[in-house]
C-alpha cells in the first residue's frame, strides 16, 4: 500500500531530481499533489476535491469496483505487458476490431498517453 505521505514540497523536490522533466505537471507554479480519488473525484492532501474531466476515468471513475476486482482477479494469475504473447492481448484486440472498421484495427495497448503528446513548449 500507499507510503505515509510526505510533504507536497518533499514531492515536489523529489520529482524534479528523479522524473523525467518531458513529463510535464498541470499547473507546473503551483501543482496540485493529489492523494486519492474516488469515482469522478480526486482529493489533494488538503481534502480538497476536485472533478477529473481529463484523466481516462470519464468512462468508470476511479476505483470503480468491478474495474478494481478484474484487475485483481488478473493480477492473480499473471500481471504483464504487450512485449509477451499472452491469449488476453489478442483476444481483447480481436473483440475491439469487430467494433471498427478495417482500417482502424491495428491497437497500441498503453497505460497513457496524456501530457506527453508534444515536446514542443506552450502546446
Amino acid at each position: 500500500m500507499a507510503a505515509d505521505q510526505r510533504p507536497k514540497a518533499d514531492t515536489l523536490a523529489l520529482r524534479q531530481r528523479l522524473i523525467s522533466s518531458s513529463c510535464r505537471l498541470f499547473f507546473p507554479e503551483d501543482p496540485v499533489k493529489i492523494v486519492r480519488a474516488q469515482g469522478q473525484y480526486m482529493y489533494d492532501e488538503q481534502g480538497a476535491e476536485y472533478i477529473d474531466c481529463i484523466s481516462n476515468v470519464a468512462h468508470v471513475g476511479h476505483c470503480h469496483p468491478l474495474v478494481v476486482q478484474a484487475a485483481h482477479e488478473q493480477n492473480q494469475v499473471l500481471n504483464t505487458n504487450s512485449r509477451y504473447l499472452h491469449d488476453n492481448i489478442v483476444d481483447y484486440a480481436q473483440r475491439l476490431s469487430e467494433t471498427l472498421p478495417e482500417q482502424l484495427c491495428v491497437f497500441y495497448f498503453l497505460n497513457s498517453g496524456w501530457g506527453n503528446s508534444s515536446s514542443k513548449k506552450g502546446t
